[in-house]
């Protein structure tokens, strides 16, 4: 892909945080690593600043800008990194372009995200992860469809309107039925499913690094 060097007008952070927002696009993920990040973007940081010499060191500083404006975030200590500063990348506005969000109330409109969202790297990492089944306390539930998959649904523990993350620890499988009801039931019940599902995950994916 062929990426358009800005004016010398545009300052580091603004070209920093543009391709970090082309880069979410491109990957279909709004988490990513400085290591891919500074890979794919290095060439373009190098002509849009020819005389600076130490371009890594600028990107990392710019990432720690954007991260103290809400933009970006840390996910971990092992240099991944979230995209805050947009609500829907360009395939998520294209899988959901025929459901209008506007006039959804926020925990409906984040529901709804994440019920039709099915193509994101996260997702796809979570169902590897985690399996094709609902992981909720004593359910285990799932069906197939037509093409011989097991359908399941992928839920933020935490909500991203909530600061929550698009990192694995903060991802669960879950039927349809405790999907909704981790949206839309009562306070103390939604506060418990939290709790639990963040506690497994947490089971799930220690097991799964102790054991590869």
């Amino acid at each position: 892909m062929i990426h358009k060097i800005e004016s010398a007008n545009s300052t580091w952070k603004e070209f920093v945080y543009k391709n970090v927002v082309e880069f979410c696009n491109e990957k279909e993920s709004r988490t990513f690593t400085l290591k891919d990040f500074t890979k794919n973007r290095l060439e373009l940081f190098q002509k849009f600043r020819p005389d600076n010499q130490h371009v890594e060191a600028k990107i990392r500083q710019q990432l720690q800008f954007l991260r103290d404006e809400g933009k970006i975030s840390f996910l971990d200590n092992s240099g991944h990194y979230t995209l805050r500063g947009i609500y829907l990348l360009e395939p998520e506005k294209e899988e959901t372009k025929t459901i209008d969000l506007r006039m959804e109330k926020p925990e409906i409109r984040e529901y709804l995200v994440e019920t039709y969202v099915r193509k994101v790297k996260w997702a796809e990492q979570c169902r590897k992860i985690m399996g094709d089944c609902c992981i909720y306390h004593k359910c285990d539930n799932t069906f197939y469809r037509e093409d011989g998959t097991k359908y399941i649904e992928i839920h933020h523990i935490i909500p991203l309107c909530d600061n929550g993350e698009d990192g694995l620890w903060n991802l669960s499988p879950l039927c349809a039925h405790h999907h909704k009801m981790s949206h839309f039931s009562d306070k103390k019940t939604k506060e418990n499913m939290r709790k639990y599902l963040l506690s497994r995950v947490t089971e799930i994916v220690g097991a799964k690094q102790k054991y590869d």
